[in-house]
Formats: C-alpha cells, structure tokens, sequence
C-alpha cells in the first residue's frame, strides 16, 4: 500500500482510530495500522473508500 494513501486515511480520521475514536497522540509508541474494511480476500479493495 502505497505511503501517500496511508497518510491520507489518517488525514481523513483526524488522527484518530476510526473505529474507536482514539487519538493517536494517546499511545504515541504505536501507530494505529491500516485496515481493510472488506478483506481483499472478499474482494475488497485497496482504495480510500475501503480503508480505516
């Protein structure tokens, strides 16, 4: 997954866990990871719209 689109799904979750609402600055040792909403083994993709 390309940098510039994990920068951007942070940018959209103001930083924060877009599940639970955290914010990073919370727990500054760990990054929160990337996720796939639908797997890509469900055929989810790798844009935007399906990450969090």
């Amino acid at each position: 997954m390309r940098e510039s689109l994990k920068e951007q799904v942070r940018r959209r979750a103001g930083n924060r866990c877009e599940y639970c609402r955290i914010h990073q600055h919370h727990d500054p040792f760990y990054t929160f990871p990337i996720d796939h909403v639908i797997a890509v083994q469900h055929r989810g993709t790798t844009t935007l719209e399906n990450l969090a």
